[in-house]
C-alpha cells in the first residue's frame, strides 16, 4: 500500500496514482509474493517443489530456477537433481513452434531496457 501511495506522499495535493503505475507496482508486487511463496514452500517431494514453481511463476528459465533454488540454500548436488526434474517437468511449447529456443520469454536485460528508454526519450525529443 506504501507503494501505491508513493507519487502522492508530501504533496499537498491528496489524489489517486495513475493507473499505469499502480498496474507496474501490482504486478511487480505479485510477482515478488510468488517468489516468496517458492523460496519458502518445503522443498520435499521435489515434484512438488518444481510443480508449484511452475504453477505460481509461471517462468520457464533454467536460470531464474536456478536463482530460487539459490535463496532457498540448497546444495548444489540436490539443485542438480531438482534442475533435472525441471527440465522434465517444463510444459511442452505449443505445437506449430519450431526453433522455440531462439524466442526468449524472460524480461529484457538492464541494458535491453536502458536502450528502449533512450529510444523512448529521442522520440520525445523530437516531437517537443
Amino acid at each position: 500500500m506504501v507503494l501505491l501511495d508513493l507519487p502522492s506522499i508530501g504533496s499537498q495535493v491528496v489524489r489517486k496514482a495513475p493507473a499505469s503505475y499502480t498496474k507496474i507496482v501490482v504486478k511487480g508486487m505479485t510477482r515478488a509474493e510468488m517468489i516468496l511463496k517458492v523460496v519458502m514452500a518445503p522443498h520435499e517431494p521435489p515434484v512438488v517443489f518444481v510443480d508449484n514453481y511452475i504453477k505460481l511463476l509461471a517462468d520457464c528459465s533454467t536460470d531464474t530456477f536456478q536463482k530460487i533454488l539459490d535463496m532457498k540454500g540448497l546444495k548444489r548436488s540436490e539443485q542438480s537433481s531438482m534442475l533435472d526434474l525441471f527440465r522434465q517437468r517444463l510444459p511442452a511449447p505449443p505445437s506449430g513452434v519450431e526453433n522455440a529456443g531462439s524466442l526468449s520469454l524472460s524480461a529484457p536485460t538492464p541494458e535491453q531496457e536502458s536502450s528502449r528508454i533512450r529510444k523512448l526519450e529521442k522520440l520525445i525529443k523530437k516531437r517537443l
